[in-house]
């Protein structure tokens, strides 16, 4: 069985987040302040959220090292890592739609090494979380995924560098959103709000990396769910900027069917 590990640490970490991301004035969270460790660009609103992240860890001297989407790995001597989306949903987030994210993770190793994961809606302030072995909790209620029903709906991907696959699979069901924050869209999965989520993109370089998802994919499993590769395998992934996978999350394994 394992314990919560850093929940208020990382509730507060988020709102922190939220603070410093909503005082950003809206003409200027997309412009480019620099190249993130992954080649990106990185956008005034993302270095904003990270600089955050980073001042809460010097200032409470957590002992964790940080993997980042904008600043890469930040190797700080600990075992355990922080891994950090500072902003899910830039596009969202510098387009005035309200649906947009702070990820949050903590673990070794790889996704299955993940032990604690909290994720935090910047727009509503709504907080999903799980530990490990723990269950899966939405502003501290407990979440499960929902069974499957004829009135599915499914989170997808479906523009110019998706596959014609996921067109395929979304054809297949009654109701199809694609939203923008990928930790979002899993967490809907991981509340019963949707049934799955599958992200295939014909270009590799655009696929989710592990600072995307981790933190989602924990409450996604601690709620019942689960995710897989392009293989039907069980996602994993190390905790690395230089890894990228299409994947599909789902809230049933009935629901695997239908992505094939």
């Amino acid at each position: 069985m394992f314990i919560i590990l850093m929940y208020e640490e990382l509730l507060e970490m988020a709102k922190l987040v939220r603070k410093s991301v909503s005082a950003v004035p809206p003409a200027e969270r997309g412009n480019i302040v620099a190249m993130g460790a992954d080649g990106t660009p990185t956008s005034h609103i993302d270095k904003v959220a990270e600089d955050a992240i980073i001042g809460f860890m010097n200032q409470r001297g957590l002992e964790l090292n940080l993997l980042s989407e904008e600043c890469g790995f930040m190797d700080r001597g600990f075992p355990d890592t922080l891994v950090a989306d500072p902003v899910d949903g830039t596009f969202n987030a510098c387009s005035g739609i309200p649906f947009y994210s702070v990820s949050l993770a903590i673990g070794k190793g790889s996704l299955s090494g993940i032990t604690e994961g909290l994720v935090m809606n910047l727009v509503t302030g709504d907080v999903f979380h799980a530990a490990k072995g723990n269950g899966a909790f939405l502003n501290g209620s407990p979440i499960k995924v929902k069974a499957p029903g004829k009135d599915r709906l499914l989170m997808a991907y479906l523009g110019a560098a998706a596959l014609p696959h996921a067109h395929e699979v979304a054809s297949r069901f009654k109701r199809v959103r694609c939203l923008g924050s990928v930790a979002l869209e899993i967490c809907s999965v991981a509340c019963g709000q949707a049934d799955a989520l599958l992200i295939e993109y014909s270009d590799q370089r655009k696929t989710p990396r592990v600072v995307d998802i981790a933190a989602a994919l924990l409450i996604l499993r601690e709620a019942g769910g689960q995710a897989y590769d392009k293989k039907n395998e069980i996602l994993d992934m190390p905790l690395s900027l230089e890894v990228r996978k299409n994947m599909c999350a789902l809230g049933s394994e009935a629901t695997l069917g239908l992505m094939a």
